[in-house]
C-alpha cells in the first residue's frame, strides 16, 4: 500500500514536471507576445485527457482487466477532449487573427482534414496534440508499473527468504540443543565434578543461540568460540583414545559469516563419527579463511553399519541456508568412503570466478 501510494505521488511529481515544461516551452516561444494566460490554458487542455488516462482509466484497466471497457472510456476521452480543445483553438484563432498552431503550443503537430472537412482545420489541429501527449504518458505509466511490480517481486522474494532462514534457525538450534543435553546427561550419571563447567558452557551456547542467531552476519571469531565451546563439551563424554582437533590459525577475524553455519557441520561429526562404540575415532577440522574466501574442512572416522542416516537435518539445512546466502558463491563436498567422513565447504565472498 505504502509503495502504490509513493508511486502515485511520483507519477503526479512527473506528470507536473511534464506539464510544466510545454506550458514553459509554448510561453517563452511566444513571439507574438500573446496572452500567456491563453496560451497556458491550451496547453493545460492538451495534457488534461492524457492525465485522466493516467490517474484514473489506465489504473481501472489494471485492476478490470476489460478491455472493451477500456477502450470506450478512452475513445469518449478522446472525442470529447478533441471537441473541446478544437472549439477553443478556433476561438484564440479568431481572438488573435492567427493560423499557426506554433502560436499556442510547442506540441504543433497537425494533420490536414479532408476537403469535404476544411472548415473543420481547427479540430485536425487539435487532436493529433492529444493522441501524443496521451501515448507518451501512457508509456510512461506502463513503464512506471512494470518497474513497480519488478521491486513488488524482489520485495516478496526477499520476505520469503528471510522467513525460510528463520526457520531453518529455528530447525537447527533444537536439533543442536538436543545434543548437548545429551552429553550433558551422560555426565550426570557419572556424576562428574565438571558438570557445573559444562552447564555454564551450555549457557554460553544457548546465549549465541537467542541472540546471534538474529544477526545476518556475525564476525568469525564469535563462531569459532562457540564451535570450540562444543567440541569442549563433547569432549567430556568421549573415551580418551578418541583424537579431536580443530584449526583455525589462519582464519581471519575481520571475516563476516551467517551465524551457525559451521556448526551442524561439527555436530554431525560427534554425532555419528566419534562415538564411543566405533573405537578410536577421531575429528579433524580445519578453518582457513580471508576477506575473500572461507575454506572449512571436517573429517571424522566413520562406520556405516553405525549410522543409517548420516548427515540429517543438519547437512540439509547447511544446503539450504547456503544456497540462499551464498547462491553461485559456495561448494559443499561430501565424501564418504567405509572409514572416513569428510566435508569441505568453500564460501567466497566476492563473485565467484571461474
Amino acid at each position: 500500500m505504502r509503495s502504490r501510494q509513493g508511486c502515485n505521488f511520483s507519477r503526479l511529481l512527473l506528470n507536473s514536471a511534464f506539464t510544466g515544461f510545454i506550458v514553459f516551452a509554448a510561453i517563452n516561444n511566444n513571439f507574438k507576445n500573446l496572452p500567456s494566460g491563453y496560451i497556458f490554458l491550451y496547453n493545460t487542455l492538451l495534457i488534461l485527457p492524457a492525465a485522466v488516462n493516467n490517474f484514473w482509466l489506465l489504473p481501472g484497466f489494471r485492476v478490470h482487466k476489460s478491455i472493451l471497457r477500456y477502450m470506450a472510456a478512452t475513445t469518449a476521452l478522446f472525442l470529447t477532449s478533441a471537441a473541446l480543445l478544437g472549439q477553443y483553438l478556433k476561438w484564440l484563432y479568431n481572438r488573435f487573427q492567427a493560423t499557426e498552431l506554433t502560436d499556442f503550443t510547442s506540441l504543433a503537430v497537425t494533420s490536414s482534414a479532408p476537403q469535404i472537412l476544411e472548415n473543420y482545420q481547427h479540430y485536425f489541429d487539435a487532436f493529433p496534440g492529444i493522441i501524443l501527449v496521451m501515448s507518451a504518458l501512457s508509456i510512461g505509466y506502463v513503464l512506471q508499473e512494470y518497474l513497480l511490480t519488478i521491486k513488488k517481486e524482489e520485495s516478496i522474494k526477499a520476505q520469503q527468504i528471510n522467513a525460510e532462514l528463520v526457520l531453518l534457525k529455528s530447525q537447527i538450534s533444537p536439533h543442536f540443543l538436543f545434543n548437548v543435553l545429551n552429553s550433558l546427561y551422560a555426565l550426570s550419571l557419572k556424576m562428574s565434578a565438571q558438570t557445573p563447567d559444562v552447564i555454564l558452557r551450555l549457557s554460553d551456547i544457548l546465549r549465541y543461540s537467542l541472540y546471534e542467531t538474529q544477526e545476518k552476519e556475525i564476525s568469525i571469531s564469535k563462531e569459532i568460540h562457540i564451535l570450540n565451546t562444543y567440541i569442549e563439551i563433547e569432549r567430556l563424554r568421549l573415551p580418551a583414545s578418541a583424537s579431536i582437533a580443530f584449526d583455525y590459525r589462519q582464519a581471519e577475524d575481520s571475516v563476516m559469516i551467517a551465524p551457525m553455519l559451521l556448526l551442524p557441520l561439527v555436530e554431525n561429526a560427534f554425532k555419528h563419527g566419534a562415538d564411543s562404540t566405533i573405537g578410536a575415532s577421531h575429528i579433524h577440522a580445519a578453518l582457513y579463511c580471508s576477506d575473500s574466501t572461507l575454506l572449512f574442512e571436517c573429517e571424522n572416522s566413520f562406520k556405516e553399519q553405525a549410522v543409517s542416516d548420516f548427515g540429517g537435518i543438519g547437512i540439509e539445512n547447511i544446503r539450504k541456508r547456503l544456497q540462499l546466502l551464498y547462491p553461485s558463491r559456495h561448494s559443499l563436498d561430501i565424501d564418504k568412503n567405509e572409514n572416513t567422513f569428510s566435508v569441505t565447504l568453500e564460501i567466497k565472498f566476492r563473485e565467484w570466478r571461474k
